[in-house]
């Protein structure tokens, strides 16, 4: 997706949450650094055809969803392996002999 369609859909984004898009808004809400004629020239052109978003949105939504899917089965996986090698340590600390108290 090129920067001037991702800062279109930004500018859809911030609209849809019932804030009027602005160049200091978009610069917040982007996550990578845009040059501000970028964003002077989304904005613009947003604001000349603010009825229609552009259709590479719905692919990227569908990715992101699909990335947060795998993090949450990768986050009960890393969950799960913690959970083995602390039931593994509480076993061999068990089998340490204690030193003799005095």
């Amino acid at each position: 997706m090129s920067n001037i369609a991702y800062i279109i859909n930004l500018c859809f984004d911030i609209s849809e949450q019932g804030k009027t898009p602005s160049v200091a808004l978009i610069k917040n809400m982007s996550q990578h650094p845009l040059a501000i004629p970028e964003v002077i020239k989304g904005l613009q052109n947003w604001k000349s055809n603010s009825s229609e978003r552009p259709k590479t949105h719905n692919k990227q939504m569908s990715t992101g969803s699909a990335t947060k899917q795998s993090l949450q089965q990768r986050v009960t996986q890393l969950e799960d392996q913690v959970a083995t090698i602390m039931q593994e340590l509480a076993k061999i600390s068990d089998n340490i002999p204690k030193p003799p108290q005095n």
